[in-house]
């Protein structure tokens, strides 16, 4: 059995795309920039090798012997860049099939620096000549262990919903799509069941916890000086700030049955998540 090459293990999804392969006898290659990173990852050291998608000469090792791929990175400037590094690093190295998590917002047209980014790099995974696979998924519940720092959601979200899905979901889509054939060409757009505010968020965290969380809507003027002086790069600031623009004017609202489609049940509420996540949420209020 070859292993599955997880890059971007270290992340929300990713730790959990790792974990479950490995409760599913699957094995396993986490790539990490430095392997130190991938110490609370649950995998030998042998499973574990470095490289850097900014350095093509550091993939060969990553990709040897590779059949299938899951690809989760940030969102950088730069990074089609170091998709198109890891590309051409997997083609001839025999990688077949490559599991790229997007976003639901995707759009190569569009106004946004995110959503146009993601549709970028749907479109170049596409010409690869390799088999892909897309998951979109809406916002990830698990957001919610650092955005209540002191128990105070201080963003410019307005009154906007959101579709918010838990990550362990997503991975079960990913794994499923990772170690399953008949999902090559396919594009899954996932959220969660319901809709819900910050403020909604707010108080399904303090009646699963015993602990007060608040929601305060900041003027997005505020939110960007707050931020640049917290010593964050003013592109990075700028690009959450069009996201905040959509969530307040309703653009993040919908809610898609993708996953339930593909499981066979329906995604994780966000009371079931904050419920099962309590202990992660209130480190926040005690830090």
């Amino acid at each position: 059995m070859t292993p599955v090459l997880v890059i971007g293990a270290t992340g929300h999804v990713g730790r959990e795309v790792v974990r479950i392969l490995k409760t599913g006898g699957h094995d396993v290659r986490v790539m990490t920039r430095d392997r130190n990173g991938a110490d609370d990852l649950g995998v030998a050291p042998g499973e574990v090798v470095e490289g850097d998608l900014r350095d093509r000469a550091s993939l060969p090792a990553a990709v040897e012997g590779i059949e299938t791929a899951y690809y989760a990175t940030p969102d950088p400037e730069d990074n089609i860049v170091m998709l198109e590094n890891f590309l051409a690093s997997a083609k001839p190295a025999g990688v077949r099939h490559v599991v790229r998590l997007s976003a639901r917002s995707a759009d190569i047209n569009s106004t946004d620096d995110l959503a146009r980014r993601h549709g970028v790099a749907e479109q170049v995974l596409e010409r690869s000549g390799l088999e892909w696979t897309h998951i979109q998924p809406s916002w990830f519940m698990q957001m919610m262990f650092g955005y209540a720092p002191g128990g105070r959601m201080e963003l410019p979200g307005g009154e906007g919903r959101i579709g918010w899905i838990d990550t362990r979901d997503i991975a079960e889509l990913a794994v499923k799509v990772l170690t399953e054939p008949g999902h090559d060409g396919k594009c899954y757009s996932i959220s969660g069941p319901e809709a819900l505010s910050y403020g909604d968020l707010a108080r399904i965290m303090s009646e699963a916890t015993g602990r007060e969380f608040v929601y305060v809507d900041m003027a997005p003027e505020a939110y960007r000086e707050r931020q640049i002086a917290l010593g964050n790069e003013a592109w990075s600031v700028d690009l959450r700030l069009q996201l905040y623009v959509n969530i307040r004017a309703g653009r993040y609202g919908g809610l898609s049955d993708g996953f339930e489609k593909a499981m066979g049940r329906p995604a994780t509420a966000f009371a079931e998540f904050a419920k099962d996540c309590a202990e992660d949420l209130v480190r926040q209020l005690d830090g």
